[in-house]
């Protein structure tokens, strides 16, 4: 290598403490910036990175993921739970008048702040909304999570934070969990969850009640689905 044309001009003890300083400030900026995670990472544990499920369509896909990421939320969560209630179909709606890609019944989607149940965007915000509440609710439990979308709150807490003895949302949560955690883990072996029925509000000697009984007793509860 050739010498430089002027030889370097020394810094001063000043010029030297102000470099220190600005490098020092530079590597607390950075090191701040790796350990503060944005307001909308999605946090879901390393081991199931790398897993996706899409619906089909792009667009929606996107969208699932805007509405995972602002409630932090795994998409494959929304799209697993959206495939079962609608079959990815906007115009979907229940005998029970459940409503959309995510199957939002009325009372729900007002709770939530939806104008048009059938716009994706709001129904999908929704629905994402309800599942974040549903798995705080029950500290992250996601078949107590999935059996109060289906049943209501309400029903999984009558039942001492149990899934509910009812068929069809015994059947839901088993269908979607075992899809859901087999994007990730694989197929799991996961058995039909036991139930010990409570005894019924108001009633003693109702110690089942019917779905429709309970979904009447936490109407203001009420699930998402039907």
């Amino acid at each position: 290598m050739s010498p430089p044309v002027r030889p370097p001009i020394p810094l001063s003890d000043a010029d030297q403490a102000r470099a220190r300083a600005e490098s020092l400030d530079r590597d607390k900026t950075v090191s701040t910036a790796e350990k503060t995670p944005s307001s909308t990472q999605i946090k879901i544990p390393i081991a199931l990175m790398g897993h996706h499920i899409s619906s089909g369509n792009a667009a929606l896909d996107t969208l699932v993921r805007t509405a995972a990421a602002r409630n932090g939320l795994d998409p494959c969560l929304i799209l697993s739970v959206m495939r079962a209630e609608s079959g990815f179909n906007r115009s979907a709606v229940s005998v029970k008048g459940a409503s959309g890609l995510m199957q939002l019944m009325p009372e729900t989607a007002a709770r939530f702040g939806v104008r048009n149940i059938f716009d994706p965007e709001e129904n999908v915000m929704a629905g994402a909304r309800y599942l974040r509440f549903l798995l705080d609710r029950f500290r992250g439990d996601v078949r107590l999570a999935l059996a109060g979308y289906n049943a209501g709150e309400g029903a999984v807490e009558l039942y001492g934070l149990r899934i509910p003895p009812f068929q069809e949302t015994q059947n839901y949560v088993r269908t979607i969990y075992t899809r859901y955690t087999g994007i990730h883990l694989g197929p799991p072996s996961i058995a039909t969850p036991t139930v010990t029925a409570s005894a019924a509000v108001g009633d003693p000697k109702e110690k089942n009640p019917t779905y429709n009984q309970v979904i009447k007793l936490t109407s203001s509860n009420g699930g998402a689905g039907r």
